[in-house]
């Protein structure tokens, strides 16, 4: 197997988690949002929050990596498909991940939390 093939296997296998883990947050929220008040108040906007806060993460990641590949590029004097191949899932990796950190870490603390 490949180096690209590797990356793009685990980046699909992260993705999975993620949208596992998204699943695990939906259900813990959904019964909170139905009654927003106090605690559950305090969650849907830690939940807005938290999405904006990834979701701009990820666009500044996206950026620098993509940056840096056209800066590398543009030293070497152009880039072979494969380099932009790999710097596509540079680019991927680093916009899903602030995302793919924050629901790992809201599907752990809110099973723990529905656990007590």
């Amino acid at each position: 197997m490949s180096s690209l093939s590797r990356r793009v296997s685990r980046f699909a296998n992260l993705s999975a988690q993620s949208g596992v883990d998204a699943a695990v947050t939906i259900a813990a929220r959904t019964p909170g949002l139905l009654h927003p008040s106090g605690e559950n108040a305090r969650e849907a906007a830690r939940m807005v929050e938290e999405k904006v806060s990834a979701a701009c993460e990820g666009a500044f990641r996206a950026s620098l990596a993509w940056g840096a590949f056209l800066f590398a590029s543009a030293l070497r004097g152009g880039a072979t498909a494969g380099q932009v191949s790999h710097a596509l899932v540079d680019v991927a990796e680093a916009a899903a991940g602030p995302a793919r950190r924050t629901v790992r870490a809201n599907a752990r603390r809110l099973t723990k939390r529905a656990s007590r």
